[in-house]
């Protein structure tokens, strides 16, 4: 090991031992039998005796317990907090009231930006947990800054948050020359909990003061525990015997105006056209613990585009799930298999429902077709919650069959290009004490197949188990699945699959994934086991083994790249969370990786060393060194042999400035490069105005050059098969543009725009000669192709949307989205002319008004 970095980590783990402050604060409230602080809350008996204003003037407040001894969890975990906090609790049969004054020796230096609701700013924010089932492992939040912007998120196993969560409550603030205030009225129906059996709620209290750098709690959430809602305090004395409201319904109404270009002659296009929908989405409480949310005819039209990629692997690219229904609650209905920077994919991937039809016929010479752009969501519903010692959920949804118009002339036909489809998908958790879990899930994919989509499979089934156990020592736990698939369908059905980039069974070159032509069904099964220390203040890691058999495939509902491997890692984090010197926190990472198909060709293996640090200053700064072995591209030919690549090695590294400031940025960069010549280089500049409270705006830069010397091009057949790359020149460049107006906390205008170019140049063809020889000439020998590879992309893409939440859970949408798309056989990048063909492509406009209104029953 290099002495240097010796130095460092001997550095960071003696840091990291330093004893922690004797003077922790003074907690109100005797301690709860588990030892986590408690206090009562009060109950209001009389009508009207909470005015929501923000004073808390009410004598009801007196008779409140205060909550005092707030600690700091940044930047000195454990130390009293610079600035004083106090909350009280207090409830009747439909609210729970919470009244939070926040002590400030300087108030004018107090900071509220407006922002949409659920935005993140730099300014004074207080939030509340409350653990309403107090299973110590999920719970609600509410926060709200001291501009009134309001922000709320469930959070879920313990540490995951999911900020998509929307509830209906409100929340007050004011300021004096004390501070500021922040009185929270939260409805009851907004919680779950059993009346007349929970009497103790789980609770926190959390303040962040920016000007200082300083995040306050009570109790002390600790960053080195093993999770988040496990470390609340208790909130008891509840006496909840009434039952809360069940039932919320929102309908909405759309219109929709669309313009767009219209090819002469074309008879399935009309500029510009309308339509009108409704429909509607509706939460009912089951039980106290279980909730099933549905909506029929759903609209997302609010939501915002995809960014914009040239994808040139032989792998499906990922897109974040936006829309509303199917991103919150997501908590209860995930079971992962891979993650990669918090990124997680698995057995449910909520982007297949309402995915864009698979299908698409053939367009006859001088004719049209007319193919939707997606499949209709008829209907969905889900439930979501716990059971007992169980979280649970399930979900059920159904899309239409989609038909494709085709005009050959003057005659007209049509053809299914997507089925009706069926999907379904069930999980249940074991949950202990101990935060360890067991969990089960299944999902199962049913399609109406006719002849024109007889190359989709009938029916897929995925199921599988997970575990997370803690072990007696609980920083320590032993985490894994097992999951398996079986997929059935016609011969067509299953031979696309076995012949698709995730599977390749048709390799030449391998014998161990039979490839049948005549098979109707195809089945596998794959798992994963880890040890890992996921607490502490100074050292954490993780010891992982996986695999994925040739025939597992979880596509129909999930998302998978690829089956047919055997994956190993290790990591180890050397941590320090407390101050020292000029640094606020510091993380040095140590990764290794290495992974084989079944056939025991090693594919890749590597390394990465990476350090973040943050400053006093609070600016950031990132590198990471990687460098990984020559391996065995098994995908290469998308079918055929497999080939060798040569070893990259590259550096990345990142720095930030104080997101506090008026005027903020961040820079990124990365550059590898291989031993055959190949090299990725990549700018990500990006800079943050906030000239006033109520306006932000973003623009970034992402500017990418690659060079590769054997990048695919195609098989050709002449008449043996030829496996064709190129020399390939690329450069890609898209700027990205955000502007959020807010009016009020409730009125607030966002606009997102993208351009996007991308071109590649190709020569020097060769084909693949000897895939598996270790040098470059003699896998590759010069190949006269004719074809002309070379591409020109270019798109805009803009979503604009007025919000206005009239009344709390109602709102109204204005929308405007344009999009500009265009290809050409061209391979240069020519800066100027490029983006200003962007701007002069024939757009297509969407114009859109939603409005829904929010009954509680």
């Amino acid at each position: 090991m290099p002495s240097s970095l010796f130095r460092l980590m001997a550095a960071l783990t003696l840091v990291g031992t330093a004893s922690m402050p004797a003077w922790a604060g003074t907690v109100r409230g005797a301690a709860s039998p588990n030892g986590a602080p408690r206090v009562d809350a009060a109950e209001v008996v009389a009508p009207n005796a909470v005015r929501l204003d923000g004073a808390f003037n009410e004598s009801a407040w007196e008779q409140a317990e205060p909550i005092t001894g707030f600690v700091q969890r940044e930047p000195n975990e454990g130390a009293p907090a610079t600035f004083a906090t106090e909350a009280r609790v207090l409830y009747d049969k439909t609210f729970l009231y919470i009244a939070v004054r926040a002590f400030d020796p300087e108030p004018s230096r107090i900071v509220g930006i407006r922002t949409r609701r659920d935005g993140g700013s730099p300014s004074d924010w207080i939030s509340v947990f409350v653990d309403s089932y107090h299973d110590r492992r999920t719970a609600y939040q509410f926060a709200v800054n001291a501009a009134g912007v309001k922000q709320d998120a469930y959070w879920f196993a313990d540490q995951n948050q999911d900020d998509s969560w929307d509830a209906v409550w409100d929340v007050e603030v004011t300021k004096d020359d004390k501070g500021w205030m922040a009185e929270f009225r939260i409805p009851f129906s907004q919680l779950r909990y059993e009346p007349g059996k929970r009497e103790t709620f789980g609770f926190a209290v959390w303040r962040d003061v920016p000007r200082i750098n300083e995040k306050s709690t009570w109790p002390l959430l600790s960053k080195s525990a093993t999770g988040f809602v496990s470390s609340f305090g208790e909130l008891g004395g509840l006496r909840l015997t009434g039952s809360a409201k069940r039932l919320e319904l929102v309908p909405y109404a759309v219109g929709q105006v669309n313009t767009q270009p219209v090819e002469s002659g074309n008879p399935f296009v009309r500029s510009p056209g309308g339509m009108a929908a409704a429909g509607a989405d509706l939460k009912y409480a089951l039980t106290p613990g279980l909730t099933l949310t549905g909506t029929i005819n759903p609209d997302f039209g609010q939501v915002e585009a995809d960014p914009a990629v040239v994808n040139l692997s032989a792998f499906e690219t990922f897109y974040q799930e936006r829309r509303p229904f199917f991103v919150e609650g997501s908590g209860n209905l995930r079971f992962n298999l891979d993650c990669n920077d918090g990124s997680c994919t698995g057995l449910f991937y909520s982007r297949r429902i309402g995915r864009r039809p698979q299908g698409y016929p053939d367009t006859p010479d001088g004719g049209f077709v007319s193919v939707p752009s997606q499949t209709t969501i008829i209907g969905a519903a889900k439930l979501t919650g716990r059971a007992g010692a169980f979280s649970v959920g399930a979900l059920n949804a159904v899309t239409a069959e989609e038909i494709a118009d085709v005009s050959d002339g003057l005659a007209r036909s049509t053809q299914t290009v997507e089925p009706l489809t069926n999907f379904t998908v069930l999980q249940a958790k074991r949950e202990w004490a101990n935060q360890s879990s067991l969990g089960f899930m299944i999902t199962n994919t049913a399609r109406a197949i006719n002849d024109d989509v007889s190359f989709l499979a009938r029916n897929a089934v995925t199921g599988g188990a997970n575990w997370d156990w803690r072990l007696k020592d609980p920083r320590y736990a032993i985490t894994g699945y097992w999951a398996g698939s079986s997929i059935s369908g016609s011969a067509e059905a299953i031979d696309r699959l076995q012949t698709g980039s995730v599977h390749l069974f048709q390799r030449p070159d391998t014998d161990h994934v039979g490839y049948d032509a005549t098979r109707t069904s195809l089945n596998g099964h794959a798992g994963s086991l880890s040890l890992q220390k996921i607490g502490g203040q100074t050292v954490r890691f993780s010891v992982y083994g996986g695999y994925k058999s040739p025939g597992f495939d979880i596509n129909d509902l999930g998302f998978l790249r690829r089956a047919d491997q055997m994956m190993q890692s290790n990591w180890i984090q050397f941590r320090q969370d407390r101050p020292f010197g000029i640094f606020r926190t510091v993380r040095f990472n140590v990764n290794q990786w290495a992974a084989w198909n079944f056939a025991g060709d090693n594919l890749f293996y590597g390394g990465n060393i990476n350090a973040h640090a943050t400053f006093t200053s609070n600016w950031t700064f990132s590198i990471g060194l990687n460098a990984e072995g020559p391996g065995l591209d098994d995908r290469a030919t998308r079918g055929g042999p497999a080939a060798k690549y040569p070893a990259t090695k590259g550096v990345w590294y990142g720095i930030g400035t104080d997101s506090r400031k008026a005027v903020s940025g961040r820079f990124q960069s990365m550059y590898f490069r291989d031993t055959a010549g190949g090299l990725a280089f990549r700018l990500d500049p990006s800079i943050t105005l906030r000239p006033t409270s109520f306006l932000s705006v973003a623009a970034g830069i992402g500017y990418e050059r690659r060079t590769e010397r054997s990048q695919w091009v195609e098989a050709v057949e002449d008449p043996v098969t030829h496996y064709v790359f190129g020399h390939l020149q690329q450069k890609t460049l898209g700027l990205t543009f955000r502007v959020n107006y807010t009016i009020t906390p409730n009125l607030t205008v966002q606009v997102y725009a993208e351009p996007f170019v991308s071109a590649g140049a190709y020569d020097d063809f060769r084909e693949l000669a000897n895939g598996r020889a270790d040098r470059y000439a003699d896998r590759y020998r010069p190949y006269a192709y004719s074809g002309n590879p070379d591409f020109n992309y270019k798109s805009f893409r803009t979503t604009n949307v007025l919000r206005w939440e009239y009344k709390p859970g109602s709102a109204l949408y204005v929308v405007w989205q344009q999009g500009r798309e265009d290809v050409l056989d061209d391979g240069r990048f020519r800066f100027r002319q490029d983006f200003r063909d962007v701007f002069g492509l024939p757009a297509s406009n969407v114009f859109l008004v939603k409005c829904s209104y929010w009954f509680n029953f």
